[in-house]
């Protein structure tokens, strides 16, 4: 009985129709397919090869070969710049694996990681019967590998067909990546008026990504709150960890001086009611706030009938949470106050219960200690901080944590006998 199969039957292999097929005859078809497709695209890098050498993009009005194949086969130029600069390699120096790809056996995906791989080889050791050895050995793993994987075999083979050779390239290939990210690092930050942020780009050698790395990512660990958790991105956990970092720098006066004056952020505060930085970046009364927890004060008087005159006055009280009385709020908190936080003394900032600006005393009974996350926690005004009758601070949550706001403390923190 004869056969017929309809012309426009698609997914045909040898007349026959996929869907008829047996399992096996299914699968050996996939790979007949796969082989066929290799042995077309290795013909049609042979025939960009030809028309390369003979300059048919001159004849055709063409910039060079790249632009003509890709007016030609209608692909983008940067691929077409691709396929002209395998097709030239392959012909060039990599005989073996032109032929397995014309014979189907590998894919241009191995042909182009092979390419690249010899291209890697340096100059002053690749001799042709290295390059050949590299190709025979990356021809031998092709048929177990698919290209990415091959890619990583192809990145270390040198410890297997030249291990004398290896540490030599390896050294060589690290000394210009490190020159090359000496010469091209960089840091800049631009202020985005429109959001009140700064925009941070960088691109920084490996030993200098390598110590912020170690100085952020303790100061960037997770801080639980009272349900146990930490509602901060990692990004955000980053930034706040930056914060702090660069607190504990000016704190410490550990940033050269600068002007003469040692180097610290100024906000500049006016009767009218002005908040700006020195760089003139306005601020919000409530981050404000925060800053003067442990900030110096200093008043300056400019008469209006006497513009060019200014007065200096002096705070005889204390401002800060300074030698004795600071270790006093340490012994009673024993680090961040807040529930369930257990960062120690020395990653705290001391605030003030009421504020300084408010008339509040720079006492141990209006004085607790807070980290970083919890300081802009409590000065965003949900969460509220007290003093008990006991004297050990106490926090009161939102009402939508707890509608009846029962106080909560840190486990550290028990009454005094």
């Amino acid at each position: 009985m004869e056969s017929t199969t309809c012309s426009n039957t698609t997914g045909t292999a040898d007349g026959v129709s996929a869907w008829s097929m047996s399992d096996d005859q299914l699968a050996s078809a996939l790979l007949d397919n796969a082989t066929e497709l290799n042995q077309l695209e290795g013909r049609r890098l042979e025939l960009i090869r030809e028309a390369d050498a003979r300059n048919l993009a001159v004849t055709a009005g063409a910039a060079n070969t790249a632009q003509w194949v890709a007016g030609r086969l209608r692909v983008p130029t940067a691929e077409a710049g691709a396929m002209v600069k395998l097709a030239s390699h392959l012909d060039a120096e990599l005989p073996a694996t032109a032929q397995a790809l014309a014979e189907g056996e590998i894919s241009v995906p191995h042909a182009r990681v092979i390419s690249r791989v010899v291209t890697m080889l340096p100059s002053h050791i690749a001799t042709p019967e290295l390059r050949s050895e590299v190709e025979a050995t990356l021809l031998k793993q092709a048929a177990i590998f698919d290209p990415k994987a091959l890619s990583k075999v192809g990145n270390r083979l040198l410890e297997t067909v030249a291990p004398d050779l290896a540490d030599q390239v390896l050294e060589l290939k690290l000394k210009q990546e490190e020159a090359s990210a000496e010469r091209d690092r960089f840091l800049r930050m631009t202020f985005d008026a429109t959001s009140g942020t700064w925009r941070v780009t960088a691109r920084l050698p490996k030993m200098v990504g390598e110590r912020l790395k170690l100085v952020l990512d303790p100061l960037a660990a997770p801080q639980p709150g009272p349900d146990g958790r930490d509602t901060r991105l990692p990004e955000q956990r980053n930034v706040d960890a930056l914060d702090e970092a660069c607190r504990r720098l000016l704190a410490d006066k550990l940033v050269p001086s600068h002007g003469g004056n040692p180097t610290q952020l100024v906000v500049t505060l006016t009767q009218t009611g002005g908040r700006t930085l020195h760089t003139g970046i306005e601020l919000s009364r409530k981050l404000v706030d925060q800053l003067m927890c442990e900030a110096d004060r200093t008043y300056l008087v400019k008469p209006e009938d006497q513009p060019g005159r200014v007065t200096l006055l002096t705070d005889a009280q204390q401002r800060l949470f300074q030698g004795k009385l600071r270790r006093l709020l340490e012994l009673r908190d024993g680090g961040c106050a807040f529930p369930g936080c257990d960062r120690p003394p020395g990653w705290c900032h001391a605030h003030h219960v009421t504020p300084w600006s408010k008339g509040g005393p720079t006492t141990r009974d209006n004085g607790v200690l807070l980290c970083g996350y919890h300081h802009r926690l409590i000065h965003q005004g949900a969460w509220q901080v007290r003093i008990a009758l006991d004297g050990l601070p106490e926090f009161l949550p939102p009402d939508w944590i707890d509608p009846h706001q029962r106080p909560l403390r840190n486990h550290r923190l028990t009454p005094a006998a």
